[in-house]
């Protein structure tokens, strides 16, 4: 019994483990997709390929890092890029992200940063931490907080 109570956990654990070890080799993943990051982002480090089901399109996820920051860059087989969604300095958000997040949470202090764009859709991800708590906030290039995670 103890024998198959081991089984289980162990493939609970597999089936738990993150999508790194679902990655798919460059080579499985359409021509125009991949030329298309690599003519977008030149100076990219090792590409790590995902793909997904979006309805009944398949939906390639590129990641890597350009000079330290994070890029998820969701992609069509055709090569027309998706979604991307890309770290950034907290020195770089637009000024009103900035006064929205230090008005609505005063004497925070911005953790994380990400640009999401996605066609002409720009928000930004600012994880922020004050005295009580860290949320993460989506927020409008004008500063208007559009949803708030605790």
């Amino acid at each position: 019994m103890k024998k198959l109570h081991k089984n289980i956990l162990f493939a609970a654990a597999v089936l738990a483990m993150p999508s790194a070890l679902a990655d798919i080799p460059e080579s499985s993943v359409p021509a125009a997709a991949v030329s298309s990051i690599k003519g977008a982002y030149p100076n990219a480090g090792p590409i790590e390929w995902d793909s997904e089901m979006h309805g009944m399109e398949r939906i390639y996820e590129a990641e890597f890092r350009i000079n330290g920051f994070q890029f998820d860059v969701k992609i069509a087989p055709d090569g027309k890029i998706v979604r991307i969604k890309e770290e950034v300095a907290a020195s770089s958000l637009p000024e009103a992200v900035r006064a929205s997040i230090l008005k609505r949470y005063p004497g925070c202090r911005i953790k994380e940063a990400e640009k999401i764009t996605e066609g002409e859709l720009v928000r930004y991800k600012v994880e922020v931490a004050d005295s009580r708590d860290d949320y993460d906030v989506l927020i409008a290039p004008d500063g208007n907080i559009l949803h708030v995670d605790r």
